[in-house]
């Protein structure tokens, strides 16, 4: 028998059948060990046969775990993504397992003549590291000589049998925890007559008390920590047989503790009680086994606070009472908090979360509960996709229209989008999914208006008011576009318009909470010498860099890059340094000063750094603690917070001068988005846009909450330049520390493809570029790229010749 195995991060495009030892039992979808060329590697097995198109089969060296690690399900979802993002299936696969059960295979290296006196200094530094700590992997040298190039170096030597070189497979790092408990370990009835026994022992009396208290097993740590003992008083209980401590498994929970107050279930209004019937229609044709309707995809196109959530906690009811699973995406790991309050409280212990902010042992024991079966539903952000259920059979995907769903370079691959990775994943297993967005991308209204997926429409807000689950429909927040070219004119320089200064003083007057959004994080966003017109660069990315008075450190917001505040211009000696533009940190000072006392918080990444701040910096908004958020566009993504009646976004046009198709789009997007943040309760929401181009077609219809007419222009801006959803772009991304090895690749990359489009007869594709990228230089590595339209990016790439370096991206976000 031969299996047909994904060997894992080969750079290929297939799959390799390896022959199965006698007496193996092996299934598909377990993780096995092989030999791949001259190294050993982590394999997936993705089908059994009888026979093999090769005459001389390698054989599976060890089996590494004895259940499979993906469903059969995941299988074909990765063979499906393999082809749509032209990825090798291994690339694909792996995206299904937690961190830390994945490894590289490695190279061990034994000093064989420790007598050896090497020539170089970089080989002397390897023989001294073998003969110190003894035979060392590849990965342990790499740290140990962060930087050399010390390979090249290892050749001779093994040829000269210096040093043995064998091949390797570590262990996955990924292990379950266990921790020591404690439980009786006599019957309850005979605690009364024990404890008489201990009267000198009044520790041990105690401990003994507790656990009689407690009949599950009970941490030591706990017990120690609670009664202020240690652990030799509990083994003097052991001894004398009155209890038994043990090794036990701990389950790593990111909810544990937590206590989820189960609210009333509101009534629909006669909107989402439309959109609920056709989707509960549909749900339930599904179920039936003789019915031959093929998995739906739904886009519930509601306003901002329309109530789309009701309909998702609805439509998985219905999903769990059919015996199947869900999986729930969000486009931030800031609003995972948020949705687990919302889904964990309507179906509590049902509800698990995984995102890339926990730790790996919580998401290898999230990964394995899930493959058990031990919850029904999944929240998270794109990577929750891939979290092992046993039969998913809804997944919903909120604010579908946000970036973040796309895995893009500089990232590995594969590229691939969460909703479309969603719907083929519920095409392949007759399920549904629900797209829910007040802004949806272009390219899904697109689908909608041609049918190929249902169109749900919630046009009016829900307002629940005094009455228990009796809702009213609102209307959207007025908003006032104000011209900030007339503001300089009438002598005011601030970055607070006379109507936003207005709006917020008389919100916070009335005691109500405000949000200013700027998407641009910093005090400063460049620095400039007025003597001799120097711009304070990174060295590293010819990027302005930007000042933050927190640290008082100039930071470049591409690589990292830090350095001290300039005191003196260090082209010219002078010291007249002045500091232009706004960033979130800005904005705050601002604010403090000129409405004190108000108490603002600040919600950017550079706030967010530790873990569950983002959960910290919400919780303490919502409980009243901070009349003022300030923040980027993480604020934007729906939050609801009844209490907020005003949004201020200070700078409504700074994506607008981007030379990318989508830039319309995303402003529109953000400003709508934003503008939905207002007014979602009782009290009455007011919206202030400060811009520079108020005439701009995004910001009229943003103000305006008007999807249709924005759609409307945006729709024929595509049709007229040829790009999505009328054609599809693929994008090839070089990078090298060469600028001119970076043109060298991209130029013989276009001449292949323009060979390619003539050989092929791809009359319909044609290539912008090869051209250095916006942002050309990042981190000391230089960028090219070339954009094709095409209507078959698979015919166009399917056997493109990749270098290292060079990133190939299906249907990319953006192009800049």
């Amino acid at each position: 028998m031969y299996a047909e195995i994904a060997v894992y991060q080969a750079p290929v495009h297939r799959t390799f059948h390896y022959s199965i030892p006698d007496g193996w039992e092996v299934r598909v979808g377990q993780l096995v060990e092989v030999g791949f060329r001259t190294n050993r590697s982590q394999g997936i097995v993705l089908d059994i046969t009888e026979h093999s198109p090769v005459a001389h089969a390698k054989p599976i060296l060890e089996v590494l775990f004895s259940e499979p690690v993906v469903t059969t399900a995941q299988i074909a979802l990765a063979r499906w993504m393999a082809e749509y993002t032209v990825t090798p299936i291994s690339a694909c696969l792996w995206l299904n397992l937690p961190p830390g059960l994945a490894k590289r295979g490695d190279k061990l290296y034994t000093l064989i003549d420790a007598d050896y006196q090497a020539e170089d200094a970089i080989s002397q530094q390897v023989i001294a590291l073998l003969r110190e700590r003894g035979a060392l992997r590849g990965a342990q040298l790499d740290r140990a000589l962060r930087g050399e190039k010390w390979r090249p170096k290892l050749h001779p030597l093994i040829k000269e049998r210096v040093v043995s070189e064998e091949a390797v497979l570590p262990a996955p790092d990924a292990k379950i925890q266990t921790i020591r408990t404690a439980q009786l370990a006599i019957p309850i009835s005979d605690v009364d007559e024990a404890l008489a026994t201990l009267t000198r022992s009044p520790k041990q009396a105690q401990i003994l008390q507790l656990l009689a208290d407690h009949p599950d097993p009970v941490p030591t740590q706990e017990i120690e920590e609670a009664l202020n003992t240690d652990s030799s008083v509990l083994r003097k209980l052991a001894d004398k047989g009155l209890i038994r401590i043990e090794n036990a498994e701990h389950i790593r929970d990111p909810l544990a503790g937590r206590l989820f107050e189960k609210p009333p279930i509101p009534i629909l209004t006669q909107g989402q009680q439309t959109c609920w019937d056709q989707v509960r229609g549909h749900m339930e044709r599904l179920a039936d086994p003789a019915c031959a309707e093929e998995g739906q995809t739904f886009l519930l196109h509601g306003v901002t606070g329309s109530g789309k959530t009701e309909v998702y906690l609805r439509a998985l009811d219905l999903c769990l009472a059919q015996g199947r699973q869900a999986i729930v995406l969000v486009p931030e790991i800031a609003l995972v908090p948020q949705t687990v309050q919302r889904f964990a409280s309507r179906f509590p212990d049902r509800v698990s979360v995984i995102h890339s902010s926990l730790t790996d042992g919580e998401q290898y024991d999230t990964w394995r509960r899930a493959r058990a079966g031990d919850f029904d539903v999944v929240i998270g952000a794109r990577s929750a996709l891939f979290t092992p259920l046993p039969d998913v059979g809804l997944i919903v995907i909120d604010e579908e229209h946000d970036d973040s769903y796309k895995q893009s370079p500089p990232l590995p691959p594969p590229y691939y989008h969460a909703r479309e990775a969603a719907i083929a994943m519920m095409e392949l297993n007759r399920g549904t999914v629900i797209l829910g967005s007040a802004t949806p991308t272009i390219i899904t209204a697109f689908k909608a208006q041609r049918n190929e997926i249902v169109h749900l429409k919630l046009p009016n807000r829900v307002l629940v008011q005094d009455r228990p689950n009796h809702a009213h429909l609102s209307g959207l927040p007025p908003v006032e576009v104000v011209d900030m070219r007339q503001e300089l004119r009438a002598g005011n320089r601030s970055m607070f318009s006379r109507a936003l200064r207005e709006e917020l003083t008389q919100t916070l007057q009335r005691g109500e909470q405000a949000m200013l959004f700027l998407n641009r994080r910093g005090s400063a966003t460049f620095i400039l010498c007025r003597d001799c017109g120097y711009v304070a660069k990174c060295p590293r990315c010819e990027m302005p860099l930007t000042y933050h008075q927190s640290n008082m450190m100039l930071v470049c917001h591409a690589c990292g890059h830090r350095e001290a505040q300039l005191q003196t211009c260090p082209s010219c000696g002078g010291n007249r340094i002045k500091y232009f533009g706004a960033g979130t940190a800005t904005v705050e000072e601002a604010v403090s000063k000129e409405f004190a006392p108000v108490r603002v918080l600040r919600w950017d990444r550079d706030t967010t750094h530790e873990r569950g701040a983002h959960e910290q910096i919400m919780t303490r908004f919502a409980a009243g603690e901070a009349d003022v958020l300030v923040g980027t566009q993480m604020i934007v993504k729906g939050l609801d917070l009844p209490r907020v009646t005003m949004v201020g976004v200070v700078l409504a046009d700074t994506a607008l001068g981007l030379p990318d198709y989508r830039a319309g789009e995303r402003t529109f997007q953000l400003l709508t988005q934003a503008a939905g943040r207002a007014g979602r309760a009782a009290l009455a929401g007011r919206v202030v846009f400060q811009t520079y181009q108020p005439e701009h077609y995004a910001i009229q219809a943003a103000s305006g909450h008007d999807y249709e007419t924005f759609y409307g222009q945006e729709i024929e801006y595509r049709r007229a330049l040829r790009y999505p959803p009328f054609k599809r772009l693929v994008r090839l991304l070089f990078r090298h520390d060469s600028p001119q090895k970076v043109q060298q690749e991209a130029e013989r990359a276009a001449d292949w493809l323009r060979q390619r489009i003539a050989e092929a007869h791809l009359t319909a594709t044609d290539l912008i570029g090869p051209a250095p990228t916006f942002f050309g230089q990042t981190a000391d590595v230089f960028s090219w790229h070339i954009i094709a339209r095409t209507t078959d990016p698979v015919a166009l790439i399917e056997d493109f010749p990749t270098r290292a370096g060079c990133y190939v991206d299906i249907d990319p976000i953006d192009i800049l």
